[in-house]
């Protein structure tokens, strides 16, 4: 009898574990791509603000971490470079395209820290 209320408790704090760090992974992902989708390219401290919005994010890994693959992050993370590169030479142009690919990434990234089929596979 003891094991099966240890299992059950077992059971629910891994639930509840993994539903908190759903919701906090979803909520930090959400936050990123609102603070890059808001990032206008063409205004002359558009390298500050990125690389603001890029500490934030290296804030955040942190805890991403521990449950996010890290091919994931790395993408990201060289996204992020690579924008703040071009934004740093005023190439906008090139800055767009990664800024888009960054928002897919981390669309990506937030579809798979999710509660869906897609998280589990």
């Amino acid at each position: 009898m003891k094991e099966k209320i240890l299992a059950v408790i077992l059971l629910l704090g891994v639930i509840a574990f993994v539903s908190v760090n759903t919701i906090v992974l979803n909520r930090q992902i959400a936050n990123t791509i609102d603070s890059v989708n808001d990032l206008d390219l063409n205004a002359k401290n558009a390298s500050e603000k990125a690389k603001i919005i890029y500490e934030d994010f290296r804030k955040k890994e942190k805890y991403m971490s521990l449950t996010v693959s890290h091919n994931d992050l790395t993408c990201i993370e060289d996204c992020f470079v690579e924008m703040i590169g071009y934004l740093s030479i005023k190439d906008t142009e090139n800055a767009t395209v990664t800024k888009s690919r960054l928002i897919s990434y981390l669309e990506h990234l937030g579809r798979l820290s999710g509660f869906n089929i897609d998280a589990v596979i």
